[in-house]
């Protein structure tokens, strides 16, 4: 990755001339840049959709048919997959079955454990986001086996949350699930056919993620606790600090190959064949290190801000300034997550999860994601 602008070059004083003055050239340099974003934007949409489609419901065999990666699509995905470059998966590795995925998926994971019931004696969860635990109950439905998850993630299934409006038409409402199957993670997963899958727990990305290491094959199921270098417009129970803890505690592993939640396998182990949209060949070490550097500097613009008195909406500009590549790399899909899901994703949840005083970080919707958001709260008291 390359270097980061140095901290205290990044904000205009804290005066009403100078701030006037920082959001003119902050709005000439986006229209500057604007023709580059869609142009971008246009390749990067063009390679998710090759990547959606030649991974569409495919269950690609990595690691002598030790690894499983079960993809799950349908329609309302496709545009999440286009956009965003989410593609969602169930993980079978041995005789694990980790996240079997979103609920719209249900009859693809039916299939799948009921062909391959004899090769799964546990489910393990990484976290309680929809797109992971829709299918617990369809899979207990035709599976007895344990279900391990951090204390969080069980008590989140057992009442999961009224979900937003876009969550439930792209993802779906996961159910209640509370059965005596269910059980706290301790230190190690231990199963017939892996001994000793090291629990690592993770938050950052949301509270109660966990992600698990084998270390006999340096293998780091990371869950979403890595997402992607840059990853900068998160959901709302995002934590900055606890994310940066995680990473540094990934930094004390020996890992060879990092295996995340939505598709794809990052790896430096030359035995694991490359497949195409899958199968990156990256060191993942060095890409936690890079995640990390990104993450401590986001910390640091976050806190230099506050210290200077500054408007959050400044503060959140100096954390995207144009000369960098992510800034404009990001823009469009972090302003597509935010307008859609009504500021539900966010770069102001971003910013919050670094703040000294969150509380005091107001929440920003763009124009139209406001009255998405109105139109909700309206259909709602109609409704209800």
């Amino acid at each position: 990755m390359k270097s980061f602008p140095p901290v205290s070059s990044l904000f205009p004083k804290n005066n009403g001339k100078t701030i006037i003055y920082f959001w003119i050239r902050y709005w000439t340099l986006f229209f500057i840049f604007l023709p580059w974003i869609l142009v971008r934007q246009i390749g990067i949409s063009f390679s998710n959709l090759l990547a959606a489609l030649w991974t569409w419901n495919k269950e690609i065999i990595l690691l002598s048919d030790t690894l499983r990666l079960i993809y799950m699509n349908n329609v309302s995905s496709l545009f999440l997959s286009v956009i965003f470059g989410e593609r969602f998966t169930a993980i079978h590795y041995r005789d694990i079955l980790f996240d079997p995925g979103p609920i719209f998926s249900w009859k693809k994971i039916k299939k799948y454990v009921v062909r391959r019931s004899s090769d799964i004696h546990t489910l393990v969860l990484t976290h309680a986001h929809e797109e992971h635990v829709g299918n617990v109950s369809t899979v207990l439905s035709e599976l007895n086996v344990p279900v391990y998850a951090t204390s969080a993630t069980l008590q989140a299934i057992r009442n999961p949350e009224n979900l937003s409006i876009v969550r439930k038409v792209f993802i779906g409402q996961p159910i209640s699930n509370d059965t005596e199957n269910m059980k706290s993670l301790e230190t190690t997963v231990d199963t017939q056919d892996v001994s000793s899958l090291q629990v690592i727990q993770s938050p950052g990305h949301c509270d109660g993620h966990a992600s698990f290491y084998d270390s006999k094959h340096c293998i780091l199921f990371a869950g979403d606790s890595f997402m992607h270098t840059v990853f900068t417009s998160p959901n709302r129970d995002v934590s900055g600090a606890d994310w940066i803890r995680t990473l540094q505690n990934y930094c004390n592993l020996n890992i060879r190959t990092m295996i995340g939640a939505h598709g794809y396998v990052y790896t430096s182990d030359e035995t694991i064949l490359r497949s195409r949209f899958v199968v990156r060949r990256k060191d993942p070490k060095q890409m936690i290190l890079d995640k990390l550097r990104f993450m401590e500097w986001a910390r640091d613009v976050v806190m230099e801000g506050e210290r200077r008195g500054l408007p959050y909406s400044v503060i959140e500009a100096c954390l995207f300034p144009w000369q960098s590549w992510w800034s404009w790399y990001t823009w469009f899909t972090d302003e597509s997550g935010r307008l859609f899901s009504a500021g539900e994703f966010s770069r102001t949840h971003f910013l919050r999860s670094f703040s000294s005083f969150p509380e005091n970080v107001p929440f920003r919707f763009p124009m139209f994601a406001n009255l998405i958001n109105r139109l909700k709260k309206t259909l709602t008291r109609r409704i209800f």
